[in-house]
């Protein structure tokens, strides 16, 4: 079997489509996250199997909802980490009947000559990236509904992935910096407004703070009336599953400047900081990073900026004994109160 990237898609014996997290997992299990399971009554699917969603929003309250429903309903599905020393869903690979790739996907339809008019946009949209980008589209992906084919022409999105980082980076300056109206007013009128308000109301912000975080998110727009999402997928992992260790300090608060951005448009997305300073008992450490596998903040903040951040501190132990503090924003013990704001 190929490995397994974020994003790429996986269907259990039971149908449940599981949505892949991260490139590196335990042994004999992938971490992922329950999308989509068989519902008679669902919006997704055709020819007699349809499916509704379990999350409908990409939050922590949502994701510890449906690690719940799984914990209660099939808890094969259920895995305590003791590398991450967390509770996440994790399929068992014995438990995998079909394995989804986005880059595959793409190309079957773009050699496919009866699209339905979702599809059509689908590919039109990744030619226009290619072109504008330079970028082969052998070096994008699609993920989502669409992926799995049980997409709704009426209603589904286009959920776009781009491999690499070189890739993603020229990606997201199309996007940012391009004159085509294509690109302008990505989200307006209704759609800004109900945007807004889904931050409010997932997320501890003030309507200011989510008008900037809206001002500068840069992955989310509509192409052709169809709504897309573009999502950066590594083509290696960095390191291996337990190559490092993570033990949760706490939840803290504090403020930092970043100073690295190249691995903030991938999830999990991480930045590094300095002046992020913490106290555990009589000793002072320095946080190096802030990480999240929430993807509103991917790509989100720049060199130099200054940020505000609450999260978990989490003490970084790698196979020779080094340690190292990072703070991870959208753990389940900060349940949906932690953030990253501009000061």
């Amino acid at each position: 079997m190929r490995t397994l990237k974020d994003r790429d898609f996986l269907k259990t014996i039971e149908g449940f489509l599981f949505c892949v997290v991260g490139y590196s997992h335990p042994r004999n299990r992938i971490i992922s996250y329950l999308k989509y399971m068989p519902n008679r009554e669902g919006k997704w699917g055709k020819a007699g199997q349809y499916y509704s969603r379990t999350m409908q929003n990409y939050t922590i309250p949502n994701l510890l909802a449906n690690i719940e429903f799984l914990q209660k309903e099939y808890p094969l599905y259920v895995f305590y980490s003791r590398i991450f020393n967390t509770r996440m869903s994790a399929i068992p690979t014995t438990r995998i009947a079909q394995s989804y790739f986005p880059d595959e996907k793409l190309q079957v339809l773009m050699k496919a000559k009866d699209l339905d008019p979702l599809e059509e946009k689908t590919v039109d949209f990744v030619s226009f990236l290619s072109r504008e980008s330079g970028i082969s589209k052998d070096y994008f992906g699609v993920t989502g509904s669409i992926l799995t084919d049980i997409h709704n022409p009426h209603f589904s999105d286009m959920d776009i992935v781009v491999y690499g980082a070189s890739n993603a980076w020229t990606v997201k300056k199309v996007i940012t910096q391009t004159n085509s109206e294509i690109f302008q007013n990505r989200y307006s009128g209704k759609h800004q407004s109900k945007m807004l308000t889904n931050f409010i109301e997932n997320y501890p912000f003030t309507r200011l703070e989510a008008q900037t975080i809206f001002e500068h998110r840069w992955n989310y727009g509509y192409f052709k009336k169809i709504r897309y999402s573009i999502h950066a997928v590594r083509k290696e992992p960095l390191k291996k599953y337990g190559e490092e260790h993570f033990f949760p300090q706490g939840i803290v608060e504090g403020k930092a400047e970043i100073v690295g951005i190249n691995d903030s448009l991938f999830l999990p997305c991480t930045y590094q900081v300095k002046g992020f300073e913490v106290r555990l008992g009589n000793i002072a450490v320095e946080v190096n990073e802030i990480v999240s596998y929430d993807g509103l903040y991917s790509g989100l903040f720049n060199l130099g900026e200054s940020i505000l951040v609450k999260g978990k501190l989490e003490k970084v132990v790698d196979a020779q004994g080094s340690c190292s503090f990072r703070v991870l924003v959208g753990s389940l013990e900060a349940q949906g109160q932690d953030y990253i704001k501009t000061r």
